[in-house]
């Protein structure tokens, strides 16, 4: 009986197995990364990390019997404490020429807040940063699950691509399982859904270009609406590439002026965040490379003079962060330094700050 048993065991597992491959074939790449961390500055003058990281990604392809392609695709990584978590997932139909159509949850970004690609190891503060908020910076449709669809390829003259995304809920959360169905969005000021576009375009070599809005939509209430924007340029040219980047993003915001005291100058109801980033990034040999970045943020923040008031003040403060880093590729396995500098960090005036990352990872 046990023999019968292993049998069919054995029969039923290859038949899955030849099944499977049938049906689309399944890779899993991933990486192993590794860190120091030392925290210092006239505000942080304490705090040391070494930890150890992977991620792992699982990816499934196949062809349906129309001629159109489907990816799928999930990623399982360790959060801060070491807690494992299943995210970045994606199901991407690729239609041909009539274009790509996808299903994302935390994947498939709109924002091109990184499209000026300036960083050894990677953008700028992007990679690590001093800072516990950057205020409103990068909205993005992949905050919250939802749909995008690009043009095909090669449609448009100069390079030029178009995308857009749209989050039906935006009170649904991430991670959700089949048949989910979600959680409920108050609709305020943030919006109950969202939409962005993105058009990127590369007009003559070595140059790329693109920009984004996002917007919150099915929107109650009265004042600021929720909505940001950035735009980027590259240029390359041998061993050189020179980025730069301009964004904005003003968060829902009620009527200040329905408000029966006068409020404060804080980071939590500033009207408006301006972000500004450019650098230079060199490779000295094939296995060799540094950057040398400056990252700007301002907050800006309307606040009534007086209880009761209607007279506003404006009130600015601008964080600058200085980013350098370096990268060596030893034989599959990249070692890198990232040192960031920041002035009135966290907003705050006379606050600096500094972060040194010393990295190791390993790619598979």
């Amino acid at each position: 009986m046990r023999k019968i048993t292993k049998t069919l065991l054995v029969m039923i597992s290859s038949s899955l197995i030849s099944f499977a491959a049938v049906a689309g074939e399944l890779t899993v790449t991933g990486s192993a990364n590794a860190s120091y961390v030392i925290n210092g500055g006239d505000s942080n003058n304490s705090g040391k990390g070494l930890g150890i990281s992977n991620e792992l990604m699982f990816a499934a392809s196949g062809e349906l019997d129309n001629g159109f392609t489907w990816n799928y695709h999930t990623e399982l990584d360790m959060a801060d404490g070491g807690a494992a978590s299943n995210d970045d997932t994606a199901l991407v139909i690729g239609m041909g020429d009539l274009g790509t159509l996808g299903i994302y949850d935390a994947e498939g970004g709109q924002s091109t807040e990184l499209g000026y690609g300036i960083g050894a190891l990677g953008v700028g503060m992007d990679y690590g940063s001093t800072m516990t908020t950057r205020g409103a910076f990068g909205y993005d449709v992949s905050a919250d699950p939802h749909v995008s669809y690009a043009l095909p390829s090669g449609i448009l003259p100069l390079g030029i691509s178009i995308s857009g995304g749209y989050a039906p809920n935006t009170g649904d959360g991430q991670g959700n399982s089949f048949k989910s169905a979600g959680g409920v969005s108050t609709g305020d000021q943030n919006g109950a859904a969202a939409q962005q576009i993105k058009v990127t375009a590369a007009p003559v070599d070595g140059l790329s270009i693109g920009a984004d809005y996002y917007e919150g939509v099915n929107t109650s209430g009265t004042g600021q609406l929720k909505n940001g924007g950035n735009m980027y340029a590259q240029y390359a040219m041998g061993n050189f590439k020179v980025g730069y980047m301009k964004g904005f993003g003003e968060p829902g915001r009620g009527n200040k002026a329905a408000t029966a005291s006068a409020d404060t100058a804080t980071a939590s109801n500033a009207e408006q965040y301006l972000h500004t980033g450019y650098g230079i990034e060199f490779a000295v040999n094939d296995n060799l490379s540094i950057s040398y970045q400056i990252e700007q943020s301002e907050r800006n923040d309307k606040t009534l003079a007086a209880n009761g008031g209607t007279t506003y003040v404006d009130n600015k403060v601008e964080s600058e962060s200085t980013v350098y880093q370096i990268s060596y590729n030893i034989g599959g396995a990249t070692a890198g330094l990232h040192v960031v500098d920041t002035d009135n960090s966290d907003f705050t005036s006379g606050k600096t700050e500094t972060k040194s990352i010393f990295a190791l990872s390993m790619a598979f």
